[in-house]
């Protein structure tokens, strides 16, 4: 596939030309792997080399050191998370941080498995249909027949066979792709199992009720965080859910410029929820933050527009964007709290549901203290049938220094 400013120079007349020289065919991309259109440019060129062989010997470091930190309370990881995990590293430290390393080492061959055994053909369908949507003009993505389609199909394919009760959902196509961008298939679809059952359940399954839920919660940290936008919301009937659905359920891929995107997954990984919530309050910041930007939105279809269009409010200034979302003040412990109240109302209003956020994992400690508990857990099971004789607490186990401290749950749930 050629760029318009490629088309243009193969269409010249040749004889202005030297009679040796060629065109390369190839498109020209940016440092992410997007194509460049005409008059488009490479954008930022990311931090200088110096720095960025700084911080990945600290990420190595903190890889190598990863048993002991989980072991005590330290901001170490958080403040790397919050400089950006180096392009280099994020193929590592995703999966480590939402614990899909451990879950792919636990389950060892099994997404072979699943990806060489056929699906339901309707799941195939969609997925199929789906593919080429998918960061069209990136170069992994520009080929039905190339390796990126033929990843993603195979991620998301994979999914339906081992969720078969959630199947696939349309979100899960660019959320997984994006992983694909970063790591080989085997942990992306780790990184989507982590992604769907343990940071964000519910968000995926049919009925949507995860997302849903968290639509309220929106409102509450909207009400809280900024209370002009969101009286301006409620004064022209505008509920989160009309604009907000897409945001959480893709994890802002179609929203954010490339770099910045990056920058919050980086976050996500580390936090939670609580970093789609924090960002989705800087969006609507951007858009009715000032008295003057609200005037300009008379009525609920040009306040919708406004924040349906968000993605011209952020620019490539990825290192304020991730400044303005960690000074948004929410906290775990504040979710949690808030999260029950929201429970007991959407109980009364949903008697039949059976869906409970509480579960869910508010960063990577949790995620490596539920990996831990299922693996105690798978451990118990063998030794009843008799076919597990090592200890319960196996030296080999990557986990095996991870401690099951509720002490430390608890003060994880209430870091800013």
């Amino acid at each position: 596939m050629l760029s318009p400013a490629q088309k243009n120079l193969s269409e010249e007349d040749s004889s202005g030309s030297d009679a040796g020289s060629e065109v390369s065919l190839e498109p020209e991309t940016d440092r992410f792997g997007f194509i460049l259109t005409n008059g488009s440019t490479a954008g930022s060129v990311g931090p200088p080399p110096e720095l960025v062989r700084q911080r990945e010997a600290k990420w190595i470091n903190i890889m190598l050191q990863w048993n002991r930190i989980l072991l005590k309370k330290s901001s170490k990881v958080k403040v790397q998370c919050q400089k950006g995990i180096p392009a280099s590293l994020r193929a590592k430290c995703w999966p480590l941080l939402c614990a899909a390393a451990d879950r792919m080492k636990q389950n060892e061959n099994l997404y072979e498995s699943l990806d060489s055994q056929p699906a339901l053909q309707s799941w195939v369908d969609v997925i199929e249909r789906d593919l080429d949507r998918q960061f069209p003009f990136h170069e992994m993505f520009l080929s039905k027949d190339g390796h990126g389609q033929r990843g993603l199909f195979r991620v998301l394919k994979a999914y339906t066979q081992y969720q078969p009760e959630e199947g696939y959902c349309q979100a899960q196509g660019p959320v997984a792709a994006v992983l694909l961008m970063n790591m080989p298939a085997e942990e992306a679809f780790w990184c989507l199992v982590q992604i769907s059952e343990q940071y964000l359940p519910g968000y995926y399954s049919p009925l949507l009720e995860g997302v849903l839920f968290d639509a309220g919660m929106l409102t509450w940290v909207l009400k809280r965080t900024c209370p002009a936008a969101h009286k301006h919301l409620q004064h022209h009937g505008v509920e989160p859910l009309m604009f907000a659905t897409d945001w959480l359920m893709c994890l802002f891929t179609r929203h954010l410029p490339f770099n910045t995107l990056l920058r919050v997954w980086d976050l996500f990984f580390c936090h939670g929820v609580r970093v789609l919530l924090q960002v989705a309050v800087v969006l609507v910041r951007r858009v009715l933050g000032r008295a003057e930007q609200r005037k300009q939105c008379q009525g609920q279809m040009e306040t919708l527009e406004r924040l349906r269009g968000v993605r011209e409010q952020v620019q490539e200034e990825d290192d304020t964007f991730i400044a303005e979302v960690c000074s948004v003040p929410l906290s775990n412990k504040d979710l949690e709290k808030q999260t029950e109240k929201e429970l007991q109302k959407w109980r009364k209003d949903k008697p039949s549901s059976t869906f409970d956020p509480r579960g869910r994992c508010y960063g990577y400690r949790m995620a490596w203290a539920r990996a831990r508990q299922n693996e105690e857990e798978r451990d118990r099971k063998e030794r009843e049938k008799g076919n597990l004789s090592v200890p319960l607490a196996r030296s080999a186990s990557t986990l095996s220094a991870v401690p099951l401290a509720p002490a430390q749950e608890a003060e994880e749930r209430g870091e800013r």
